[in-house]
């Protein structure tokens, strides 16, 4: 990002910027001006996020697939759920609670440093008006990552994915709880799932697009327009371990929604979202104390329902149902997701 009057002009451009000052400015104008482009480095002590409860599910989904490839490929979900309050003496919510876990479409690349390259989602829209007919919201992700020497807790690529994501949520550099959960593997072959959020810091250097990938993953470099300021003296990178915060995590079993179906946008999976899968799933119906309202509250096969039906005209009627077990689905809409699932037989 270049200096305010020669954007998006690169290299830096900061010296030339007293030919473009009006004659009346003084030197404090421009120091001021020029402030704008430093940064003095301080870490964030405490999460806008408390907590987060990760549904027990989902996440073993996640976790699951990762593990099918030891850990090798890198991968990359997005974290529905709700914002409550902690406790009754917040004034806003600050905690994070993940009911389900969408992953969306992305081509494992080993090249990239993020390790995938993010693809044009065509479900995007729907999957957040589905999450929006059962009460949800986005309120995270989550990502996992090869084996990694001890300290390297994220890498650049990811601490910009990360802040780029708060940003979104928050709207700009405002406080958010938005939370990012990472899935990794240690040299020593146990899993461990550890949740952060990046700082408010961060989020102004990256939405002023002065940190850059570096070399050196465990760094972010900070671009040349602008100046770092660590202990006094100016810094050409800065540690990413300054901009963490640490998240505590507990976890949940969702009350509402089951996690069963095939995960979408997967390959090389055991399984894959098709209409055998849904029967499979719905058969489940009638046995066990499952209604056919409870296998339906899968976020994942609702997802792949509304390939079929209309997500404005059917899916409040169907998520009304979901959401509340007390408004029974209509008895139509059953006949047509059981025909289309090829079962036969009523609810």
């Amino acid at each position: 990002m270049g200096c305010i009057y020669c954007r998006p002009t690169l290299p830096p451009c900061r010296p030339k910027l007293t030919r473009y000052l009006p004659p009346q400015w003084t030197l404090n104008d421009f120091m001021a001006l020029d402030a704008q482009f430093e940064f003095k480095i301080q870490r964030q002590e405490q999460s806008v996020c408390r907590k987060v409860s990760l549904d027990v599910p989902s996440a073993a989904g996640f976790q699951t697939y990762l593990q099918r490839f030891h850990f090798q490929r890198k991968r990359y979900a997005f974290c529905y759920g709700k914002f409550v309050k902690e406790s009754d003496e917040d004034e806003k919510p600050m905690k994070a609670i993940v009911e389900a876990i969408y992953e969306p479409p992305q081509q494992v690349d080993p090249d990239a440093a993020e390790g995938f390259e993010v693809l044009e989602d065509p479900d995007e829209e729907k999957v957040d008006q589905i999450a929006a007919l059962l009460g949800l919201t986005r309120v995270g992700w989550i990502f996992g990552h090869e084996p990694r020497e001890k300290g390297h807790v994220f890498s650049a690529a990811e601490v910009i994915m990360a802040a780029e994501f708060q940003l979104e949520a928050a709207g700009g550099v405002e406080e958010t709880p938005f939370v990012t959960v990472k899935v990794s593997q240690g040299t020593d072959g146990l899993v461990s799932v550890e949740a952060f959020q990046v700082s408010q810091q961060c989020m102004a250097m990256v939405a002023e697009e002065a940190l850059e990938i570096d070399v050196d993953p465990k760094f972010c470099k900070v671009n040349d327009t602008f100046t770092a300021i660590q202990e006094g003296k100016a810094s050409k990178t800065v540690e990413n371990n300054f901009f963490l915060t640490v998240v505590p995590i507990v976890q949940h079993t969702s009350e509402t929604l089951v996690a069963e179906f095939p995960r979408m946008n997967r390959d090389l999976d055991d399984r894959a979202p098709s209409n055998d899968e849904m029967k499979r799933h719905l058969q489940k119906s009638g046995s066990a104390g499952w209604t056919f309202e409870d296998r339906l509250a899968d976020f994942n096969l609702l997802i792949y329902l509304s390939q079929f039906l209309d997500i404005n005209a059917d899916f409040p009627k169907i998520c009304a149902s979901v959401v509340d077990r007390s408004v029974p689905l209509d008895d139509g809409y059953k006949l047509i997701i059981k025909s289309m699932a090829g079962m036969d037989g009523s609810y």
